[in-house]
């Protein structure tokens, strides 16, 4: 391949990343008339960068992971139009997850080295900054302002929160791309720290961006952030541990995010927020704990209903569901706006359950597996990659890894941070 050719599909994934970013901000206060369009303005984009990588995914390294998803999608297409759901746009939509967006996590990988995943980590923090002072003045700015409203130009973007303050959706359209968005910036930020050589003005730089993701937890009233950056820090201290770094760096960077949070604490944003977090952490683990069938505490019953269920009761609900499913792209807001007329989780909220839901038993276990397989693999090479002394695969493995899992793929926002993290794990190897 050309340096030239490559070099245009390096542009077009940069494209693919600043469209995730912003494309919510395109639909609800650029072009709120073509919020519908707009859900499909990175697939030509995705689509383009498939066919230039073709010669590079011919390899038989990405070939063997891009060949049962070429086979899974037609014949998902297949079903879905003669014995699921009958709609063909809504097949075709989410025939498009697993042939245009899945395949460009080996097109990151095909084209990108360390240092350009680490330009990608400059670049994150360098939104953090924003983005955080965004969600902050939605945060205190009624739900029916405009940097509140929904996409489409209609209703509100935000989603219930607790003591009287909402989750605030950033430049999203939903509030699932702010914890997204803030965990794959914390991995950035321990990238930058320790995977890079940084100058004074980068250490402020770095400092700023600290201060502006540990604000974003309280502001977000996000558990599911709280949880992704406590991965990323856990997934941290086992890359450091696996490549015997040396304590000076370590502790330097310890007590710089330690003074990054002291200073975050005094914050008016993070003070005024601090008290809605905790309230709705305390309420929605309680009532997690409450439906649990045992006699079990708060944390358990969080996990155990947002982490262990995710992966237990669709396996137990297999009888249930047509042995061939109700048929792809049912999953998606809009194949259930198409068939049901609203937009409804159809065939489940979660990912697993979503795909046993819409592909079946055979093409749902399958589709299952390869998601396994792919996230056993990327973690082999990542720990692998960090007993050589590189970190950076492993702290972004922090990020990416129950994306790759259990991530939903269904709402485009959580599609694309899937492909995003799991390229720059994936990328971050070379």
């Amino acid at each position: 391949m050309t340096p030239g050719r490559k070099k245009r599909i390096k542009q077009l994934l940069w494209l693919y990343f600043w469209l995730l970013i912003f494309e919510g901000a395109l639909r609800r206060w650029v072009l709120p008339g073509l919020s519908n369009p707009l859900l499909l303005v990175r697939d030509p984009i995705a689509l383009l960068a498939v066919i230039w990588s073709l010669p590079l995914l011919s390899q038989r390294r990405w070939r063997q992971w891009l060949q049962p998803l070429f086979l899974i999608a037609p014949l998902a297409f297949m079903l879905a139009i003669s014995i699921g759901h009958g709609d063909v746009f809504t097949a075709l939509y989410g025939c498009r997850i697993l042939v245009l967006h899945l395949p460009l996590i080996f097109v990151f990988a095909a084209v990108f080295n360390r240092d350009e995943v680490i330009r990608f980590a400059w670049v994150l923090l360098l939104l953090s900054i924003p983005m955080a002072i965004l969600i902050a003045a939605q945060s205190n700015l009624p739900e029916t302002h405009f940097l509140n409203v929904g996409a489409g130009g209609v209703g509100t973007a935000t989603f219930s929160g607790a003591a009287d303050r909402f989750r605030p959706p950033g430049t999203f359209s939903f509030i699932n791309g702010v914890s997204q968005f803030f965990t794959l910036g914390t991995a950035s930020l321990f990238v930058v720290l320790y995977g890079a050589p940084i100058r004074q003005r980068g250490r402020i730089f770095c400092a700023l961006a600290g201060i502006a993701l540990v604000v974003a937890i309280p502001v977000s009233i996000s558990r599911s952030l709280l949880a992704g950056n406590l991965q990323v820090t856990a997934a941290l201290m086992l890359a450091l541990l696996l490549s015997r770094a040396r304590v000076l760096p370590v502790l330097s960077g310890l007590l710089a995010l330690v003074m990054a949070v002291s200073i975050a604490t005094t914050i008016p944003a993070f003070q005024q927020t601090a008290v809605a977090f905790s309230t709705r952490w305390e309420l929605a683990a309680a009532s997690e704990a409450e439906d649990s069938d045992s006699n079990v505490t708060s944390a358990w019953g969080v996990f155990e209903k947002r982490v262990l269920a995710g992966f237990t009761r669709p396996l137990a609900s297999l009888d249930s569901t047509p042995f061939f499913g109700y048929g792809i792209g049912l999953g998606t807001n809009v194949g259930s706006q198409r068939i049901s007329g609203e937009s409804a989780f159809l065939v489940g909220e979660g990912a697993w359950e979503s795909t046993l839901g819409e592909l079946g038993m055979p093409l749902g276990l399958a589709s299952l597996l390869w998601r396994v397989v792919l996230t056993v693999w990327i973690s082999r090479l990542a720990l692998r990659a960090a007993a050589k002394g590189n970190r950076l695969p492993l702290i972004y493995l922090g990020a990416s890894l129950l994306n790759i899992l259990s991530g939903q793929v269904g709402q485009p926002t959580g599609l694309g941070f899937l492909v995003v993290s799991a390229g720059l794990t994936l990328a971050a190897c070379n």
